[in-house]
């Protein structure tokens, strides 16, 4: 079992993945705009970039509480 410094740590380094894969497929899209690219940004790159936040709030939260501010 991991301490807690490295669990949060962990759980920060997953949401900066799926935020960063998030916006390489908006960069990527972003490179030569068409119709396609755009819903391809917005259908994968928009999702992966709001889920990334998510775990960091969530990661954050987490640490929150076991901090006992809470």
């Amino acid at each position: 079992m991991r301490d807690g410094r490295e669990a949060m740590t962990a759980r920060v380094r997953r949401a900066a993945r799926v935020t960063g894969l998030g916006l390489l497929v908006q960069l990527g899209a972003a490179v030569h705009w068409t119709p396609a690219t755009f819903i391809a940004a917005a259908a994968f790159g928009t999702p992966l970039v709001l889920a990334g936040a998510g775990l960091f709030l969530a990661a954050v939260w987490r640490n929150i509480k076991a901090k006992g501010a809470v």
